[in-house]
């Protein structure tokens, strides 16, 4: 069995909400601030954290231990409603976003235009790639995420990686697309890392790398980004970039298939049918084979 193609992520970022703390891509990619980590934690996580910290009050307020589920759920509930208050509350003030989100695509440009920063400016050049109350403009569409990715913007710095890779808007060059895909990649935007993780595992626009490729194909795996994960099961599966470990591997593809991904599912269902990287197992074989089937 192979481990799959090397593929580019191709969707151009959206538009975003630009309040703290949220960012609403095509596939929920992560995406953190320079040098920093995610802050959310797993549901399993939080929930252990809740417990440890209710046994404690049913401890020192004879609270019977049957209560602990209520009160955990009390406290979810809770969490959750200030989350979406705080949530809606950064966003409402955004008079573009707004515009943009009713489909008043004339009052959004505007409002972006008028506010002068990275964010609006990113958001012209997707409504121009998009062709969102203007004509559709790949090249206008560039003029505004350069303008934003020049200032910072890992998200225009991506797509302007992206237009460059495919010739969109710019004259193809491979080069300048890895020279965009690092700079945001080096600000933790996991579909640059990986972009140019793929780059180096091709030599192209760059030296071929295979050990900088699995550094960067790394960092996005490690962020959670699934097909990231894919990709870095693969290499340890080969002994591309890395000393060949197959259990590392079924490490990998394992936690992409937890995540959903079909292709992953495969490839961890037939490791097990086999025992390779894995004690043979031919009933989770055929759990991780039928997940992938439905």
């Amino acid at each position: 069995y192979r481990f799959g193609r090397i593929l580019y992520a191709k969707e151009l970022v959206p538009v975003i909400c630009n309040c703290p703390g949220r960012r609403l891509a095509a596939d929920k990619a992560c995406s953190v601030p320079p040098g920093g980590k995610t802050m959310i934690r797993s549901r399993n996580q939080n929930a252990a954290r809740l417990d440890t910290a209710l046994a404690g009050i049913c401890a020192s307020s004879s609270i019977c231990r049957c209560e602990l589920k209520k009160q955990r759920m009390v406290v979810f509930r809770l969490m959750a409603c200030l989350f979406l208050i705080l949530l809606l509350g950064g966003c409402g003030g955004n008079a573009g976003m707004s515009a943009y989100r009713h489909g008043d695509y004339k009052e959004a440009l505007r409002e972006f235009k008028s506010e002068r920063d990275p964010e609006g400016d990113f958001a012209l050049g997707v409504m121009h790639y998009k062709g969102e109350g203007v004509a559709r403009d790949p090249g206008e569409a560039v003029a505004w995420f350069r303008r934003a990715a020049e200032s910072g913007h890992a998200g225009a710095q991506y797509n302007m990686g992206l237009l460059y890779l495919r010739g969109e808007g710019v004259q193809k060059d491979r080069r300048e697309a890895a020279r965009w895909f690092r700079l945001s990649a080096n600000q933790g935007y996991a579909r640059a890392q990986i972009n140019l993780g793929l780059l180096y595992a091709m030599g192209d626009g760059v030296a071929k790398d295979l050990r900088e490729s699995v550094y960067w194909i790394r960092q996005a795996a490690e962020q959670g980004y699934g097909k990231a994960r894919i990709y870095l099961g693969g290499m340890y599966a080969r002994g591309e970039g890395v000393a060949r470990d197959r259990k590392e591997a079924a490490r990998w593809f394992r936690l992409a298939a937890g995540q959903g991904y079909a292709e992953a599912q495969v490839y961890l269902g037939v490791m097990y049918a086999r025992g390779d990287g894995v004690e043979k197992d031919p009933n989770q074989a055929a759990v991780w084979l039928r997940k992938a089937a439905d």
